[in-house]
């Protein structure tokens, strides 16, 4: 039976009800900045303004005044993780980033001043924000995520996931050599989930030349050093599918075709298996 509305206007709709609920839940919790000298201060009782926040304090007489908090003074967030998260990091391991940066982006901009003070939740939001957008082709907002993630001080592994997004682009617009000089920086520098998601390029570029061969020497390091990634599995698994394949051992290629779809069924990489494997 077909469903009343078109399956986009159903899945919108879905979207919209986890957005809701997720706002409802959110709200339910308290949500308080705490002050380096104790303060708590009830994120609904103040606003953001030019370097920090505001709160409208009312006297006696009538009227009232603004007290300001700077945010250097803020010592940690003490909000709830937001779900949107959780459900953003599903939506990206299914490849759906429109969905993803539906849930994200707002957080992402919300949380932005407060980027580097514990307790917020910018750092994961940026980071699924960057996947997301990876899975698109809107080289301007990549770039642009990619130099706002370099910029915030937040250490290496942001660095590297920077890095990582404009070797990406670089490989796109088949610049190979600039994306693996971006590479060689990376295996140097970067935290190891960084330099696993690495070799997975380094594994698509000698694909696309064919060379597979070094594809599949760059693909299997990931589970053979970095095998306790489990996120990054799936597209190492499929990547070694194809390069067997490239080089006619059918066999080993349907294994791990196999192993894909039986380990990590709700995965992108997991429909793409069974497409081009016929599985």
């Amino acid at each position: 039976m077909r469903p009343p509305f078109p399956r986009s206007t159903v899945h919108a709709r879905r979207l919209l009800l986890v957005l809701a609920s997720l706002g409802a839940a959110i709200s339910a919790h308290a949500q308080r900045y705490i002050l380096k000298d104790g303060t708590a201060l009830a994120a609904a009782d103040v606003t953001l303004g030019s370097g920090a926040l505001v709160q409208q304090v009312k006297i006696a007489s009538g009227g009232s005044f603004e007290r300001r908090y700077p945010l250097a003074d803020i010592a940690r967030l003490d909000f709830p993780e937001p779900e949107a998260l959780d459900e953003a990091e599903k939506f990206v391991a299914a490849g759906k980033g429109p969905e993803a940066l539906a849930l994200v982006e707002p957080l992402a901009r919300q949380f932005a001043p407060f980027a580097k003070i514990p307790g917020s939740p910018w750092p994961r939001a940026a980071l699924l924000r960057m996947q997301a957008l990876l899975l698109g082709s809107d080289a301007a907002a990549i770039t642009s995520a990619a130099r706002e993630l370099m910029q915030s001080g937040l250490g290496p592994d942001f660095t590297g996931v920077a890095k990582l997004a404009l070797a990406q682009l670089d490989a796109r617009a088949g610049r190979e050599s600039l994306a693996n000089v971006m590479l060689e920086e990376i295996f140097r520098e970067a935290t190891p989930e960084v330099q696993a998601r690495g070799w997975l390029l380094r594994g698509d570029l000698a694909a696309a030349r064919s060379a597979h061969v070094e594809a599949l020497e760059a693909y299997l390091r990931v589970p053979a050093f970095f095998g306790t990634i489990d996120e990054l599995m799936p597209a190492a698994l499929l990547g070694a599918a194809r390069a067997y394949k490239g080089y006619g051992d059918t066999g080993r290629a349907e294994r791990s075709a196999l192993e894909l779809i039986d380990t990590y069924p709700d995965t992108l990489q997991a429909a793409q298996a069974k497409k081009e494997f016929g599985l």
